[in-house]
């Protein structure tokens, strides 16, 4: 079994952290020993890089020259005792705009005290971290300079990102500064808890553009120049830190949703219901001798939570969502990513036959994480 997937007996586990270090975030190497693991993005070697034509690699050659001044390196410094540095570590940021806000993940910046920016000329700012997504592994940094270093990249639509297609990955692993590596995306709506409180990160984009420990933050782009996610995590099985041909981005869609409440520096919450479910499929159906073929069945109900307050149980089948049938996991996943934590929401289940209607206040991810 593939131990980076939730499942439970057959059921998917929606509200589960990550147990193991098989997916590790894109994170800093901290220099005392009791810090964080680091985790992620990107370094390439010429196996790795399936665009490895002389035409290619010349269109490669302007488009780094291009963008490579909106990337940028993030260090963070953690301070000890009388201000005694006792960490430190590396990740990378996307200059956004000429105002000086920078994007990059929330784990890049998580625990440090002094946060640094290092542009394409070697110029270091110290930053301010605005915001932070924790749950979507998001943050945006800002300097105070002078519009001549600030070059923004362009933001792209990841939901026009096709499987196969060719990308790019530039970003600092290992502290090798700028590095570009190249590939493809090789798949789309990938799952993956967050490495803060274990909230699914939907619809990553995953490709095999190498991606290393300092490369988090950094961009994913396609051959045009346009970030079409932000470098997450790489997924190695052996339990290492390093990348081994599977790699994971935030999709640029879900940053720009939360852009404007992380420029402002608003707390962003996310609703839960609190459930353990899956898909009803025919099997599933068969298995478990349901009275309806689609749907989402709950396998679990969070004590304390909206849905255990709401009266949910273990084998209700949730058929309908704020008077949207529910088909999948996913879509009801959507609907509930749609509202605001203490939003009221219709749900109405299927127990063991009978229609039953109810209503549950969604409560915020991390209260219960």
């Amino acid at each position: 079994m593939n131990r980076t997937s939730w499942l439970l007996a057959p059921l998917i586990i929606l509200s589960m952290a990550i147990g193991g270090a098989l997916v590790i975030g894109a994170e800093r190497v901290f220099d005392d020993e009791d810090a964080p693991a680091s985790g992620t993005v990107a370094d390439a070697t010429p196996d790795a890089d399936p665009l490895n034509s002389p035409a290619v690699a010349a269109d490669l050659s302007a488009l780094y020259e291009r963008v490579r001044p909106s990337v940028v390196l993030i260090s963070g410094q953690r301070l000890g005792r009388n201000g005694v540095p006792s960490g430190t570590g590396t990740g990378t940021g996307v200059v956004i705009d000429t105002d000086g806000h920078i994007m990059t993940n929330d784990h890049v910046v998580r625990g440090f005290d002094e946060v640094f920016v290092t542009f394409a000329n070697g110029d270091e700012l110290e930053a301010e971290v605005l915001g932070r997504d924790p749950g979507n592994d998001l943050a945006v940094v800002r300097v105070s300079e002078p519009s001549g270093l600030l070059v923004p990249a362009e933001l792209g639509d990841s939901a026009q990102v096709k499987v196969g297609q060719a990308v790019i990955a530039i970003g600092n692993p290992f502290g090798l500064e700028a590095s570009l590596t190249s590939g493809i995306i090789s798949g789309a709506g990938r799952l993956l808890p967050s490495s803060a409180n274990g909230r699914p990160i939907r619809n990553l984009l995953q490709t095999d553009a190498a991606v290393n420990p300092g490369n988090s933050g950094g961009p994913l782009m396609t051959l045009d120049g346009k970030v079409i996610g932000i470098n997450t995590a790489v997924e190695n099985p052996a339990g290492g830190n390093f990348f081994v041909g599977v790699g994971y981005a935030v999709p640029i869609n879900t940053a720009k949703q939360f852009l404007p409440k992380l420029i402002a520096g608003e707390e962003i919450r996310h609703p839960r219901l609190g459930i353990a479910g899956d898909t009803v499929t025919p099997r599933l159906a068969k298995e478990f001798e349901l009275e309806v073929e689609s749907g989402v069945l709950v396998a679990s109900v969070d004590q304390g939570s909206a849905a255990d307050e709401a009266g949910l149980r273990e084998g209700d089948v949730i058929v309908a969502m704020d008077g949207q049938d529910v088909a999948t996991f996913d879509e009801m996943a959507g609907i509930i990513d749609s509202h605001e934590v203490g939003d009221t929401i219709k749900i109405r289940v299927d127990r063991d036959g009978d229609e039953i209607e109810m209503e549950a206040t969604l409560k915020d991810w991390d209260a219960l994480a």
